[in-house]
């Protein structure tokens, strides 16, 4: 049918687009937020795109159903404004008829949420901590940019180096300050590299020409060490991490387990492509307008009934962690208020009915 090739081909190209222009917009603040960290030593500056692309994978479950909503929002908003609803009432082609495009687009989308939100979000997650838990056993001096005084991840010891070689880790101009034992010892070298074990896997800095000044200076436990090469073990060998949070376990292990956590982390998930379904029905709703009216009204109306949606799921939440509502029940009590009210209110549309029947005034006699 025309029509709904033609809904499929303008909701998607708007659904693109949109979730193309939030893809961009959580990049830039992601970016952000992870240079800052990187900048303070929390992990190493070369795992910054890392991840920053799994974090924006791990956003996809929730950018997607935005998208689409404001996609179908949009794409149906113009139809109005266009008069062409108009033409499609006067050739019997009402409502209800648009239904049917509607749900075989939003059960697509809905499916790709699903399998993120199920299966690849935990598996993003765990990447995460574990490129994390990588960064941080390594030696201080191989997470830190050079010409910054950085702070080691996890303990007392301050670096700095003039320059580095990331190819082959050597190192010039090197200053480690080491307060983690109580003890003031300041290590000064004019270059050093970092080596791995190849049978522990243990990381090793290798300092060349150089001093140690041991104690507080103007007391009499200060000491001066010339070396010409001096070894420190910096880092641990890598062990594989376990999800120790709950978000981020496998959905089969929550399956497992079903406490309340559990079942609360279930319920999220599984909202997420729910959330498709029923805010595509709230798009068709909400677009309904006329040439007088503009588009921002409509706009305005679809952040509102977004804002209650999320603040219900999150409400749901936290009666699902206090145990307030039953585990099997979680949020579908929350999808299923909002897919009544879609539902009415497209009836009433589909009636020629005013949304809400506000009670009309008595004519004075």
């Amino acid at each position: 049918m025309i029509i709904t090739r033609a809904f499929y081909r303008e909701s998607g190209r708007n659904f693109l687009a949109i979730a193309l222009v939030l893809l961009v917009v959580f990049a830039f603040i992601g970016m952000s937020s992870l240079l800052a960290k990187a900048v303070r030593g929390d992990f190493a500056d070369d795992i910054v795109l890392t991840l920053l692309g799994l974090q924006l994978a791990k956003q996809l479950d929730l950018l997607l159903p935005l998208s689409f909503y404001l996609g179908v929002l949009l794409t149906y908003g113009r139809w109005y404004r266009d008069s062409e609803m108009i033409v499609l009432a006067a050739c019997g082609i009402g409502v209800d008829r648009l239904l049917r495009p509607l749900a075989v687009a939003a059960l697509a989308v809905a499916t790709v949420v699903g399998v993120l939100a199920m299966l690849l979000n935990p598996l993003a997650s765990n990447q995460i901590e574990q490129v994390k838990s990588d960064s941080v056993h390594r030696p201080g001096l191989s997470t830190m940019n050079p010409g910054t005084f950085t702070e080691s991840a996890g303990s007392r010891r301050i670096f700095y180096i003039e320059q580095s070689d990331p190819a082959t880790g050597e190192m010039s101009g090197i200053f480690a300050s080491d307060l983690a034992t109580g003890k003031e010892a300041v290590i000064v070298a004019r270059r050093g590299d970092v080596t791995v074990d190849p049978v522990t896997g243990e990381r090793h800095v290798r300092l060349f020409e150089g001093h140690i000044y041991d104690g507080s200076p103007g007391k009499s436990n200060m000491r001066v060490i010339q070396f010409r090469q001096h070894d420190s073990i910096q880092g641990e060998r890598q062990v594989k991490q376990t999800p120790s949070v709950i978000e981020d376990m496998p959905t089969s292990a929550l399956l497992a387990m079903l406490t309340r956590d559990a079942w609360a982390e279930l319920h999220w998930r599984v909202s997420k492509p729910l959330l498709v379904v029923v805010l595509a029905f709230w798009g068709l709703l909400l677009a309904h307008t006329d040439t007088r009216r503009g588009r921002m009204g409509n706009i305005f109306a679809a952040i509102l009934v977004y804002f209650i949606y999320s603040n219900l799921l999150g409400l749901g939440m936290t009666l699902v962690h206090k145990g307030q509502v039953p585990g099997p029940l979680g949020l579908l009590w929350v999808h299923f208020l909002m897919a009544a009210l879609a539902g009415i209110f497209l009836w009433r549309r589909s009636q020629g009915r005013p949304l809400l029947a506000w009670p009309r005034r008595r004519q004075r006699a």
